[in-house]
């Protein structure tokens, strides 16, 4: 933010300012009010650490994690264990990234795991039927990709609400998966049967980093760049927050939703062909798992922005606190029935807190 120490200021040449600049011991050019305590100077100042508190609270949640899990477990703080996190944690941060893509354009996506698990059973299923690593690759991801042309379809050509549109393709993908597996029976691929390229994507590491963790920081560098720095990523976060007003500008805001629910699937389906290069099948509603976590994870991302816009970093962030948490909780021993308490008590604090801190704060002057 620039001040203007002009405005408002009498001319030098004024009595009354100089004498006025003498008084508050300031150097004679009439602007020693900008600098003293109660100035605004100090006022702005104040202002912008009041601003900044609310967006500090999932930084502090997460380094408050750090410190306690810390504390209570010699081993949470190696380097082993953060890597396994992150490695465990990598189709989580894919369904966040995607589910960011969705929201950030004004919806929201229930289907995500439809897509992660239909990306599953079309690899797994072609690799069983013994095709080559790069036909069951992108075999998954055009199975993806048609999981977000049929909601694109649903949202802007049918006109249906995004959360009902993508509630039936969740039950319908279900369904398909039962239909294509008689019944949910999983898939399993013998080793012989995996191609050491494709199992390279579930097991394999880069510079010693797991390849599912570099694919994932790409992927999030890469939809960073999209949103953050194309007009693509203006048009949508534009139709995301004021669908009207860019409507009536003439910018395509049908068309802004319907490539981020397609592309969105796309990411979806880069999460299930990792997760069938590591689990070497196909077990049903394996991607379900994920969407939820997502959500959170987006949504506590929004309490870093003034704005409340769903952002990259945010997500990130989100998706961090949910994995150290569950890392740190296992580690110290609790029961897994204790996790998902643990993350609904987080989740709604951070929200909380970060409504009651932006309310106070634009209601409160400070001077």
């Amino acid at each position: 933010m620039s001040l203007d120490t002009t405005a408002g200021a009498k001319p030098a040449s004024s009595p009354a300012a100089g004498a006025s600049g003498a008084r508050s011991g300031g150097t004679g050019t009439g602007g020693g009010q900008g600098t003293g305590p109660g100035g605004p100077l100090s006022t702005l100042t104040v202002r912008g650490l009041g601003a900044a508190v609310p967006q500090a609270l999932a930084p502090a949640v997460l380094a408050v994690l750090l410190i306690v899990f810390a504390v209570l477990s010699p081993s949470f703080l190696t380097a082993g264990n953060l890597l396994g996190v992150l490695n465990q944690n990598a189709l989580l941060l894919l369904a966040a990234v995607a589910m960011t893509v969705v929201v950030r354009a004004g919806g929201i996506d229930l289907s995500i795991g439809v897509a992660i698990d239909l990306a599953a059973l079309t690899a797994s299923a072609l690799l069983a039927d013994d095709y080559v690593a790069w036909v069951a690759i992108v075999g998954a991801l055009l199975v993806g990709l048609l999981v977000g042309a049929v909601n694109a379809f649903l949202i802007v050509v049918l006109r249906i609400r995004p959360f009902l549109a993508t509630l039936s393709v969740w039950f319908i993908g279900g369904g398909v998966q039962q239909v294509a597996t008689d019944g949910g029976s999983p898939i399993y691929l013998s080793r012989g049967s995996v191609p050491d390229e494709f199992a390279w994507l579930g097991a394999g590491s880069v510079l010693g980093v797991a390849t599912p963790i570099v694919i994932a920081v790409l992927v999030l560098l890469i939809v960073w760049a999209a949103l953050e720095r194309s007009r693509w990523g203006r048009v949508l976060t534009a139709a995301g927050e004021q669908p009207t007003a860019t409507r009536i500008a003439g910018r395509m805001a049908g068309t802004s939703m319907a490539t981020a629910f397609v592309f969105a699937a796309g990411i979806a389906a880069i999460a299930g062909i990792i997760l069938a290069a590591r689990s070497n099948g196909f077990v049903a509603n394996s991607g379900q798992l994920y969407v939820l976590d997502s959500i959170g994870a987006v949504f506590i991302g929004t309490t870093l922005s003034r704005t409340g816009r769903p952002n990259l970093f945010g997500t990130l962030v989100g998706v961090l606190i949910f994995a150290l948490l569950t890392n740190g909780m296992n580690l110290v021993g609790l029961s897994f029935y204790w996790q998902g308490l643990a993350r609904g008590v987080v989740l709604i604090l951070i929200l909380l807190l970060g409504v009651i801190l932006a309310r106070d704060r634009s209601r409160k002057p400070l001077t």
